[in-house]
């Protein structure tokens, strides 16, 4: 009975005393973690640098430090089913190798906000395969399948993500013929062509071309030539290509100058190509150049 009766006094002198605190070394409640999208930050034909944004939804009352790790894949196209386009999953088991059967890492950090949720990045650089073949058919996709796994720890609470996401991938830039004229000068003894050709970058982030050519031909007759080297294009934007060709005793025999400067137009064809890590690309524009 003197026991039991010292237990009690010592039991209640403990929570009388306002230092004596007890603490859940647990992990704290509320906490949890959803995989939401990858952003591309910037890209090229070599690499992209990847955001794979995870969503912490704290629960608790204070803010919380997060550190999170992935690793990616990039496995495929996305494919058009009956309903549209197939639909992201979330599989963390699985563990698949890319097209160049490898997977890349990358770490984020953060803080979760109390009662909130918030936005957490992992930055990751994705290579695009280094088979030319593979890479073209890559650029030509509307869509990539890239497979997402990794662990975030937010506080002491510690959670896995995984599943496919999708991304878009870079583009080709395409040649375009924004407008092609000729006028008469030296009171119609000679003339001049005038074009403007466009080299068009689709893509939402900058791209690098290694080089630029083309050939300007007029009335069958090749008269101009470029051969230029790389050029950055900047996110949806076109790299502009002002060219005038002269049209004299130099480029014709003088009869057939007059015969042409006589025409209401003038038949022309430009052969415009690029070349981007290795691929090569380009347009055939053929038309009238018309006299203001």
């Amino acid at each position: 009975m003197r026991t039991s009766a010292l237990l009690v006094a010592f039991v209640g002198l403990l929570a009388a005393c306002p230092a004596a605190q007890v603490k859940n070394s647990g992990p704290p409640s509320g906490v949890e973690v959803v995989l939401r999208r990858i952003d591309v930050v910037k890209a090229a034909f070599d690499k992209m640098e990847l955001k794979v944004i995870v969503a912490v939804e704290n629960g608790t009352g204070a803010d919380i430090d997060v550190s999170a790790e992935a690793n990616i894949a990039l496995v495929g196209e996305v494919l058009a089913t009956a309903d549209g386009e197939e639909p992201a999953t979330d599989d963390a088991a699985d563990n698949a190798v890319g097209l160049d059967g490898k997977r890349h890492s990358g770490t984020g950090t953060g803080k979760a906000i109390a009662n909130a949720v918030t936005e957490v990045p992992i930055f990751v650089t994705l290579p695009l395969p280094d088979d030319l073949e593979t890479l073209e058919k890559v650029l030509s996709w509307a869509k990539a399948r890239v497979h997402v796994a990794g662990k975030v720890k937010a506080g002491f609470t510690e959670r896995t993500i995984g599943g496919e996401r999708e991304i878009t991938t870079p583009k080709l830039p395409k040649f375009k013929v924004k407008s092609a004229q000729v006028a008469k000068v030296d009171g119609g003894e000679t003339g001049e062509a005038f074009i403007t050709l466009l080299l068009e970058n689709t893509n939402s982030f900058e791209i690098v071309v290694d080089s630029v050519t083309w050939r300007i031909l007029i009335a069958d007759k090749e008269l101009r030539t470029k051969e230029d080297g790389g050029t950055s294009i900047p996110p949806s934007s076109v790299e502009e290509y002002n060219v005038s060709v002269p049209l004299d005793e130099t480029a014709f025999p003088i009869k057939e100058l007059r015969v042409l400067l006589k025409k209401p137009s003038i038949p022309y064809r430009i052969d415009a190509a690029f070349e981007a890590r290795g691929i090569k690309g380009g347009e055939i524009f053929s038309g009238d150049a018309n006299f203001p």
